[in-house]
């Protein structure tokens, strides 16, 4: 007995000895450097550097000055050298005053501006005092005057003095009561100017003051530091170009730009910057597929029961209601959504575990105002995860996901069993369907500087010389209007995304257009701007209609010109349109043309079986009037001669 309370003696002289090296040392409280951040399209994951070098051994660590938008469930510490991380959590405590100093600075001139309309207003109400006091005044010598002139006794040189005085006072007052209406209308503008400013500037910004607070232990000798990584909401960027197109018509600079909008209520000074199209996750680990168990039966789900009676539109409809729903799964599989809430696909209990799913829980800890967490506890060595995702519930967020997501992939698999009618997309539009996902990252070469604020900053990513053949395009069934066109090839290493487009011909800035998605190696066309020295027309100049048996056929001669009033010949790509048979019953042929269509090889495998006509023709300068370019091409169309020809709506 003697022996284990001796022994129990001993342990709690031990944790005495070891306790004050906790509680006597204050925590460490700094802000860290922001060091490097990825922009995705909708966040940004941001990692600031935090120098540890004052400490040894067992401490805490306060990153302080989080942003208002930071999504606690995604921070995460890593270590450098010689550091452990033990745990990490994240709170949030209230401040008198807003946590950026620009944001403080703006607060204290508009309370400045406040206090000056006050003491303006103050002023006015004193002079409105002043004003009534000289009425009473006047109103009062009125008064006595009258009594003293029928008295006989009336002073002339006293009222005379009194009558002066109070004018000069009224005109005192209506001097300054101008000069604070002026004043007050100039204090009034400077408080508008300083809150629109503010309201950019602090966007994002509050009045709390959010922490991550990491438990660490540091090796002796070593020169230690962590990294600490948060995804951040509120952030976006967008791709848009400038191309410029050299005056001697032998190459387009393509200026790749980024119009990036932060407001996550954090400046990001001298960062190192990544743009990214992908995904944030914080789930590693790919979803599991499950078997596809069919049988024949009649009970199908609602959608695919409607698009399997319906036709294509109905068997479309489904397919996008569907592709959203898996989506917005996979996107979510993390445990958390965009605004960093829970994933409402799981309805699995939210308590946390810590990362090594041990159910290890500490005491509680204050994380938004008025509301308590359980903080998260981690094995030694690694990086560590703070927020409110992990452990046990994460993967079981995860595994009910992935449920879900075999679920809908089912239901899209049954739908393509069971609709009929459904018409194949071609090569080329599965292609631009694919391409506008396509994810790509860049990492730009400079440091950058974005301060958190409501307007959009526009930052180069690069720019890229590229050689191109330049063209004219005319499209005479459209407008008489002849347009500059170039063809160019993407020979960088970098994916060029769908973006809008400032367009430039040597120094003159010719119009906006746009971009599509373009891979590395691809070709692509830009737009140039109308040649003001081309015009071009087009007639139908004959038509010879005669039957044959139950038939109609009707033969059709158009005429298509181009005038050029430059000084120089012109290559065109002259376009025109033959109608293509919605239906088996009407036949339409291309009879003869002046000149062959184009043996351009993208040409001849995807426009040509469209009715699309193209011809590649030079028109000799100063071929104006009678000497305009002429080109005259005929076809034929044959159909029952009971109906007539309707039009049908063009698929996009």
């Amino acid at each position: 007995m003697l022996c284990r309370k001796i022994h129990r003696l001993s342990i709690g002289l031990m944790l005495a000895a070891a306790m004050p090296a906790l509680g006597e040392d204050e925590p460490l409280v700094v802000p860290g450097n922001v060091s490097a951040v990825t922009v995705y399209q909708g966040q940004a994951l941001v990692t600031r550097t935090v120098d540890l070098a004052e400490l040894s051994g067992l401490a805490e660590v306060v990153v302080t000055n989080l942003p208002t938008n930071v999504i606690p469930s995604s921070l995460y510490a890593e270590p450098l050298q010689g550091v452990e991380i033990r745990s990490v959590r994240y709170r949030v405590r209230p401040m008198e005053m807003d946590v950026r100093e620009e944001v403080r600075d703006l607060d204290r001139k508009i309370e400045g501006v406040n206090d000056q309309l006050a003491a303006n207003n103050r002023s006015q109400q004193l002079l409105g005092e002043q004003q009534q006091y000289m009425g009473k005044l006047e109103q009062f010598t009125s008064v006595t005057a009258n009594q003293e002139l029928k008295s006989g006794v009336l002073n002339a040189e006293t009222l005379k003095e009194l009558t002066n005085f109070n004018f000069e006072q009224r005109d005192r007052i209506a001097q300054q009561q101008l000069e604070l209406a002026r004043e007050k209308r100039d204090l009034e503008r400077q408080l508008k100017t300083l809150q629109r400013k503010r309201s950019t500037v602090a966007a994002g910004s509050a009045q709390n003051l959010r922490e991550a607070v990491v438990f660490v232990n540091i090796a002796d000798g070593a020169q230690p530091g962590l990294r600490l990584s948060y995804l951040v909401s509120n952030a976006t960027w967008s791709p848009s170009y400038n191309l410029r197109a050299s005056a001697k018509r032998d190459r387009v600079v393509v200026e790749y730009n980024a119009a990036i909008q932060q407001m996550s209520g954090e400046d990001w000074t001298n960062v190192n910057m990544t743009l990214s199209t992908a995904t944030p996750s914080l789930v590693a680990q790919a979803p599991s597929l499950d078997p596809l168990v069919v049988k024949l039966g009649r009970d199908t789900p609602e959608l695919v029961a409607k698009a399997a009676e319906g036709g294509e539109k109905e068997y479309e409809f489904a397919k996008r209601q569907l592709e959203q729903q898996r989506k917005l799964l996979a996107d979510n599989r993390g445990g958390v959504n965009l605004s960093g809430q829970f994933s409402s696909q799981s309805q699995v209990a939210s308590r946390p575990f810590n990362s090594d799913g041990d159910g290890v829980f500490g005491a509680p800890v204050q994380d938004e105002v008025g509301a308590t967490r359980q903080p998260l506890a981690f094995g030694a060595g690694g990086g560590g995860l703070g927020g409110t995702v992990s452990g046990r519930f994460a993967r079981s967020n995860r595994a009910a996901a992935d449920r879900s997501l075999n679920e809908i992939a089912q239901q899209m698999q049954i739908l393509d069993y069971n609709t009929a009618r459904i018409e194949l997309k071609k090569p080329e539009e599965r292609q631009r369907v694919e391409g506008e996902g396509v994810s790509v990252s860049y990492r730009l070469t400079n440091r950058m500087t974005l301060p958190s604020r409501s307007d959009r900053q526009l930052i180069q990513i690069s720019a890229h010389p590229m050689q191109a053949s330049f063209y004219r395009l005319a499209t005479p069934v459209l407008t008489s209007s002849v347009f500059e066109e170039a063809r160019l090839t993407n020979n960088s290493n970098e994916v060029l995304l769908a973006g809008p487009a400032s367009t430039f011909l040597g120094d003159e800035f010719v119009g906006r257009g746009e971009v599509p998605t373009v891979s590395v190696g691809e070709q692509f066309g830009v737009g140039l701007g109308i040649d003001s020295s081309l015009r071009t027309t087009r007639e139908l100049v004959d038509k010879d209609e005669r039957i044959q048996g139950g038939n109609r056929v009707v033969d059709f001669t158009y005429e298509l010109t181009i005038e050029n009033f430059g000084k120089d010949p012109a290559k065109v790509r002259l376009l025109d349109r033959m109608p293509t048979a919605g239906e088996a019953d009407i036949k339409i042929t291309l009879v003869k043309s002046d000149q062959p269509v184009s043996e351009d090889r993208d040409y001849q495998q995807r426009k040509l079986e469209d009715g699309l006509l193209r011809w590649d023709v030079e028109v000799p300068a100063g071929a104006t009037g009678v000497d305009r370019f002429v080109l005259k091409y005929t076809m034929q169309i044959e159909y029952d001669k009971q109906l007539s020809i309707v039009g049908l709506p063009a698929k996009r």
